[in-house]
């Protein structure tokens, strides 16, 4: 065990691993983000509850993240137990385990958007369900298997007090944005038309009537909207400003839910 707590060093550098930044890490766990800044600065101990809510989303080895010198993510037949770690000094334990909650599998892609890899009919009764407004365009249309309740999803992401009046979710068609969204992915949209804050984000944009995803880029200096696929094998689309008139940014890509259906 090294003789500095590096601890809120580390935690900076698991958000900076994964592309994102404290908000989005503090949505993702469900915790406040005003206790997430204080764990990041040693201001508090982090709690076994804290502790183990990191191992099941980023995967995080807990040696490394108190200073021993090992790989900063477990492999993937890596475990730890939280009885390895150093108790009293550095762990406040007034949480007890047995709050500890069971998370569905989740992964992150390259952009920071969490990947929730679970069964469509996987619901309980308790969560927020959400109506799948529609299908969104990528690329040219493919076949969507409907499963039988699948106009309804359950909200992947753990923070109570998320503005669910702001989302809206589609089922993707299509393959233009593979490797990261696959085709039949549900995609969380939170509503957002501001162009600049949302700039190298994945969006949902309406284009002449049709919905579709992409990753959007303002170009200042031709004076355009840059749509791109991250599938190479599709153009990009270009908007000048001038004919904007006809396109409306509807919000941004913040979870997905990766289906795999009993087909």
């Amino acid at each position: 065990m090294s003789k500095k707590n590096n601890f809120g060093e580390n935690l900076r550098k698991i958000r900076k691993h994964y592309g994102i930044n404290l908000t989005q890490m503090a949505d993702q766990l469900g915790i406040v983000k005003s206790n997430l800044s204080r764990y990041e600065r040693n201001l508090n101990k982090p709690t076994i509850y804290f502790l183990e809510l990191l191992l099941k989303h980023y995967k995080v080895n807990l040696n490394w993240l108190f200073g021993v010198k090992e790989n900063m993510i477990l492999g993937e037949n890596e475990t730890i137990s939280l009885s390895q770690l150093p108790q009293g000094k550095y762990i406040n334990e007034q949480e007890p385990l047995s709050k500890v909650i069971e998370l569905p599998a989740m992964t992150f892609t390259s952009f920071g958007v969490p990947v929730f890899e679970e069964l469509i009919d996987n619901i309980s009764s308790t969560d927020h369900l959400f109506p799948v407004s529609g299908q969104i365009s990528a690329g040219e249309p493919l076949p969507i298997f409907e499963a039988d309740n699948s106009n309804f999803v359950s909200f992947p992401l753990f923070k109570s007090n998320h503005d669910f009046d702001n989302y809206l979710v589609f089922r993707v068609n299509g393959l233009s944005m593979k490797p990261e969204i696959e085709h039949e992915d549900i995609v969380f949209i939170y509503k957002n038309n501001d162009w600049y804050s949302l700039n190298g984000k994945i969006v949902a944009v309406n284009i002449e009537g049709a919905m579709t995803l992409k990753k959007l880029y303002v170009n200042e200096a031709n004076k355009e909207i840059v749509f791109k696929a991250l599938n190479k094998r599709y153009d990009d689309i270009n908007i000048s400003f001038e004919m904007m008139g006809s396109t409306y940014l509807v919000g941004e890509l913040k979870a997905i839910r990766r289906v795999y259906n009993n087909k």
